[in-house]
């Protein structure tokens, strides 16, 4: 267990980071991501949540609007923007970019990006776990259970979720043993609550519908199957560290929490409302 924060480490990542240092390389890809496609999309959503959302976006803004010779003090007591710029860092370095998800190497990039932010030592892990399955049944069934598996997911982004899951479950039961996939499906988080926390989720399913024929006086059986790999990883927020950390991070991005919010998320119509390629 971590006893202290290592300033030593974080100067390391960031400099690693930042915009002036060599590209992040190809091999800096965690081991039990999922295996990488270079032509598979990946399609992002970036929310804030929690019970001091509110607050958050005001110490943002107020860090926005403060003149320059205030900007770091005003940054020190913004810690959901702290954790914002730390992903923007992240991101920005591994060439991944939410508004192109079928841009090249776009989930080799993507899985470049989830490590940066995984071995980042201003956050501390909570969960980093992979789960593998295969559901059957009724879709609306499968659809709910597969949901279920994203702890702290707001209910109107399940909503989200569960249309595009849905829309797949149909193109599988209209087209009979065709697999229909959802390409890399990332949800990420912030939730500012008593502590900060960033959840981040990404997934790949493949959904299919069989049909066996019976006899002449046998009814057709149809059976359905979804294979899931969801990866889902939890990462704590230092924020009784982030005021002395502030300015070392300022130096290499001005970003903002509300930027971060307008730039993470894949905008509606850059693929299929179900994010499946075609």
């Amino acid at each position: 267990m971590r006893t202290g924060f290592d300033t030593v480490a974080f100067s390391a990542w960031l400099k690693t980071n930042s915009k002036h240092s060599p590209p992040l390389r190809p091999e800096l890809i965690h081991a039990s991501h999922l295996a990488v496609d270079p032509n598979r999309p990946v399609i992002t959503n970036g929310i804030l949540a929690g019970t001091q959302a509110a607050q958050a976006l005001q110490a943002d803004r107020a860090y926005v609007a403060a003149p320059p010779a205030a900007k770091i003090e005003a940054l020190k007591v913004a810690p959901a923007t702290g954790c914002a710029m730390l992903l923007t860092l992240a991101r920005e370095k591994s060439g991944y970019n939410p508004l192109e998800p079928a841009g090249p190497d776009s989930e080799g990039k993507f899985m470049r990006y989830i490590y940066q932010i995984i071995v980042c030592p201003l956050f501390r892990k909570d969960i980093d776990d992979r789960i593998t399955d295969v559901f059957g049944g009724d879709w609306n069934d499968v659809i709910e259970r597969i949901i279920s598996l994203y702890v702290g997911l707001p209910e109107q982004d399940r909503a989200i979720l569960r249309t595009s899951l849905r829309s797949v479950a149909a193109a599988a039961s209209s087209s009979p043993s065709t697999t229909e996939e959802i390409c890399t499906f990332f949800q990420s988080t912030i939730d500012s609550s008593n502590t900060i926390s960033t959840f981040l989720y990404y997934m790949n399913v493949k959904m299919v519908t069989y049909v066996d024929h019976g006899g002449k006086n046998e009814p057709d059986r149809v059976r359905n199957q979804a294979d899931l790999v969801l990866h889902r990883v939890k990462m704590a927020f230092d924020a009784g560290q982030w005021a002395g950390q502030a300015q070392n991070v300022y130096r290499e991005t001005q970003s903002s929490l509300s930027d971060w919010l307008a730039n993470n998320s894949t905008p509606t119509g850059a693929l299929p409302r179900d994010w499946h390629p075609r």
